[in-house]
């Protein structure tokens, strides 16, 4: 399970020689993963330290500028891995940290956090700019870099890190500290915020619905095409600082965690990439063999070939399913790490259904909570946490629309039946309708009908019984 993962620019100066002497300080200033007398020599670069349940390994590819390091620890809770890939010729730098339950795991909800090595890469001046905007551990007063969030909001410009934009409110005050929050985003995200002067955002106005204020907001655009902003509106809302900020944290963590990783940017896929130039170095000298092995250096080469491709195949689906593992645990996972409802003995008929029907509950019942109550703000804070798809109000509409003006069941109606889960069966004049198998769930109906409201008759049955 990943539990932090950020990639950020870095300087020219942070090299080789600053990447080595920092994880060794890092790890000598640690005061639990400190591995005593670590001596290096200031030249190599292929190297292993370890103590007790302890190891640290550096190495590298010099053809491609890159250095990796990984610390690996056993404790109570499983095998952490923590990884440093640092690509100094494309100037940025991978950081992540990984836990593997074992047999012996007692806990399976690490906290994330960041190692103490990106503050290290930060203080030393080692971080570099951002599409021009520099990482750092404070936060950024927006009229310093006005453009560079116009083109943010636009879409114009694709940074490697989120941006959050913290508006104050009417009152002049913010809604989470900016400091605190830049300091526990640093590495990890961009945060932004306004001075005492009021700075024109033509981009915000123009994404805005009518009437809609950016007072006391906060914005975060994510650096995928394929994620959409998200603005927090806690004005009005019984939450104290120090939630917002942990929510905050908490979106842009997960948004980082979910993200798929190139496999040059991993401690696994430098190793892999290793063994890729060493065959390819093999080959490359097989004109110095003697003509005999010719063939033999042929057919090698075939197969060589082939099972370096197979490889890059099985480590793309690797990285895809490790992302898409990665985005199922936070999907399913609470925020608070302890679930509001367990559930009993029913399961879904149809992925996501029970969520779904509880969801489309506390939606009708927000309807009529008064505002400004705790249920409403109970409700209102699930609501907005959790994704509702509307499930049910689909498979609803689906029905009404096919079943309006029934008459007979013809084979288009059936199809549609059968893809949302009807069993059907013929039973003298009567059909069966069976909602995935389950007899708790059964309509019986008519194989022809004169009456013009019998359809809508029959989709309202099915709607009070089964959806």
């Amino acid at each position: 399970m990943i539990t932090y993962t950020t990639k950020f620019p870095v300087a020219d100066t942070f090299r080789r020689e600053a990447f080595i002497t920092t994880v060794i300080k890092w790890n000598q200033g640690s005061r639990f993963d400190k591995i005593e007398d670590i001596q290096w020599d200031g030249e190599s670069c292929e190297c292993r330290w370890e103590q007790d349940k302890v190891s640290l390994e550096i190495q590298e590819i010099p053809s491609e500028d890159i250095i990796a390091s990984r610390l690996k620890k056993e404790d109570e809770r499983g095998i952490w891995k923590t990884d440093f890939v640092l690509n100094y010729r494309q100037k940025y730098i991978a950081v992540s940290v990984a836990l593997e339950t074992t047999e012996f795991t007692t806990d399976f909800y690490p906290t994330y956090y960041p190692p103490f090595f990106v503050k290290m890469v930060i203080y030393g001046g080692y971080a570099g700019g951002d599409m021009g905007l520099p990482v750092r551990q404070t936060p950024h007063l927006i009229e310093d870099c006005g453009e560079f969030f116009g083109k943010v909001v636009r879409k114009e410009v694709r940074t490697m890190l989120p941006v959050v934009f913290i508006v104050k409110t009417v009152g002049g005050e913010n809604p989470v500290d900016p400091g605190n929050l830049a300091f526990r985003l640093q590495g990890v995200a961009h945060v932004l915020c306004e001075s005492e002067k009021k700075v024109e955002l033509p981009e915000l106005s123009e994404n805005a619905e009518e009437g809609e204020t950016r007072e006391g907001k906060i914005f975060i655009f994510y650096p995928s095409s394929n994620k959409k902003s998200r603005v927090l509106n806690p004005s009005g809302r019984l939450q104290n600082q120090e939630s917002l900020e942990d929510r905050i944290v908490n979106d842009i963590y997960n948004y980082m965690n979910q993200r798929m990783r190139q496999s040059i940017d991993t401690w696994d896929g430098i190793e892999t990439e290793k063994v890729h130039i060493l065959n390819r170095n093999l080959l490359s000298s097989r004109n110095a063999a003697e003509e005999e092995n010719r063939n033999l250096y042929e057919v090698f080469g075939e197969q060589l070939e082939k099972m370096e491709a197979s490889n890059n195949r099985l480590s793309s689906e690797i990285q895809r399913l490790t992302a898409e593992l990665q985005g199922m645990r936070m999907k399913f996972s609470d925020r608070e790490q302890i679930p509001a409802l367990y559930l009993g003995d029913e399961r879904d008929l149809y992925e996501g259904e029970i969520r779904e029907i509880i969801l489309e509950i506390i939606s009708e019942y927000r309807k009529n909570c008064k505002e400004d109550t705790r249920r409403a703000h109970i409700i209102s804070d699930l609501l907005e946490c959790n994704e509702y798809k509307r499930l049910p109000e689909k498979r609803r509409e689906q029905l009404k629309n096919a079943l309006k003006g029934y008459r007979s069941l013809n084979g288009s109606l059936k199809s549609l039946l059968e893809s949302l889960g009807f069993e059907i069966t013929e039973e003298g004049k009567h059909y069966k309708w069976t909602y995935f198998g389950d007899h708790r769930y059964m309509t019986t109906v008519a194989k022809t009908s004169s009456d013009g409201r019998a359809g809508l008759n029959i989709a309202s049955t099915i709607d009070k019984l089964m959806l």
